[in-house]
């Protein structure tokens, strides 16, 4: 009687995470800018996915969607990736964001250098309340893990929000708005270089 509970139970939860699996097309057009495992491709503009928290990665697919990102003309890997959210649908992004969060995939941390030890304070100060004391992120902020992301995504995104590529739009969102606050108290390039130099120092764990 017990087992039959239990399967009462699990199976309808079994059924709702298998169809909320992407599709083959559908990962095969993420694939195209993102690779085959979600490592990303720096020539096209596109960050790595994998291991990336789902919580985030739901959020920024729904902002693409809803036009909240990918705005600017100026951000060209943004506007093709709205164009691509705009006929996701909430279980789709669900499947995505699932299936990339998943891929754990570690990224080897970078040696310290004079650059990242500077760094290091900068961090502290202006990054360390919403991505954590080690750039890990947290879900319930729907914060990213900067770990991951790559030290020219992230120099790539400052640059964004400084010049209002992202967070400027009156409908962008939130968070936005508050990195691009953040982001333009580290708009001189050596700080800016710093702490994308301290990040890389992190790597993501095995």
């Amino acid at each position: 009687m017990n087992k039959l509970i239990i399967l009462a139970v699990l199976l309808p939860l079994a059924l709702t995470a298998r169809a909320q699996q992407p599709d083959a097309a559908l990962l095969a057009s993420c694939a195209a800018c993102h690779g085959a495992q979600g490592l990303g491709d720096q020539a096209l503009g596109a960050p790595r996915l994998a291991g990336q928290g789902e919580q985030y990665l739901t959020r920024q697919l729904q902002n693409f969607r809803a036009g909240r990102r990918g705005y600017a003309e100026q951000d060209q890997p943004g506007q093709q990736m709205r164009s691509m959210a705009a006929s996701l649908s909430d279980t789709q992004i669900a499947g995505l964001a699932g299936y990339y969060a998943a891929l754990q995939l570690a990224r080897q941390p970078v040696p310290a250098s004079a650059a990242s030890q500077s760094g290091a304070a900068l961090y502290a100060d202006a990054c360390a309340a919403c991505h954590g004391q080690f750039a890990q992120g947290y879900p319930q902020q729907q914060t990213p893990d900067l770990r991951i992301l790559g030290g020219w995504y992230i120099d790539q995104q400052l640059q964004a929000f400084v010049q209002g590529w992202r967070g400027a739009d009156a409908h962008a969102d939130i968070r936005a708005k508050w990195m691009r606050t953040v982001a333009t108290q580290i708009n001189d390039e050596q700080q800016r270089q710093a702490v994308v130099a301290y990040i890389e120092t992190l790597g993501s764990g095995s």
